[in-house]
């Protein structure tokens, strides 16, 4: 019976250097395919992060009406990502609201869009009565904003600044109306009368 000499440490190197190659060549390929960009195929657009333009993106009003992001580059833009049956969305709807009403009249826009699938325009039309919503809520049953914007979750609120860029991106529940998150909305309100 014939005995294996086996390095110090008593594993031989063999199955892990056959184990090495078997993985990197997949990975090599997987990044040389995510790298490149076909020809004819349109460009990725930069990752949804404070810095980068935001992704575009539009919603329907509850009556129906096709709203873009880009029909409101000029003004600054909270941009509210919710749904209906999302308890920390519920509350953080009025300071939301009194942040639309305070700034509305200097460029400020509020925007909720609502991920609520399905049918459910007359459940969100019943959220923004009960709760006097003065913001424009856009309804987005496909999600679509959740891709576009690679949101965690919702709630989620991006801070567009006039010129199209994501300036501050709130992950979870937050109050714009303190102190610290109403100086991020003002330094792009400034911006306004640049």
């Amino acid at each position: 019976m014939s005995r294996t000499h086996l390095p110090a440490g008593g594993h031989s190197c063999r199955p892990a250097r056959w184990c090495i190659r078997a993985l990197a060549a997949p990975a090599v390929f997987l990044l040389a395919m995510g790298c490149g960009e076909s020809q004819g195929e349109a460009p990725r657009a930069a990752p949804p992060i404070p810095g980068n333009p935001a992704p575009a993106w539009e919603g329907r009003t509850l009556d129906g009406e096709v709203v873009a992001l880009e029909d409101l580059q000029g003004q600054v833009v909270v941009l509210n990502v919710w749904a209906t049956w999302c308890a920390p969305c519920i509350r953080e709807m009025p300071a939301l609201d009194r942040l639309e009403r305070t700034y509305r009249d200097r460029g400020v826009r509020v925007i909720g869009a609502s991920v609520d699938r399905g049918s459910a325009t007359s459940q969100v039309r019943r959220f923004v009565e009960d709760h006097d919503i003065s913001f424009l809520i856009l309804l987005d049953p496909d999600q679509t904003i959740m891709s576009r914007f690679r949101t965690l979750g919702v709630p989620e609120t991006f801070l567009i600044g006039p010129d199209g860029v994501i300036a501050y991106r709130w992950i979870g529940e937050f109050d714009p109306m303190v102190p610290s998150e109403l100086e991020r909305i003002e330094a792009q309100v400034a911006r306004l009368v640049e």
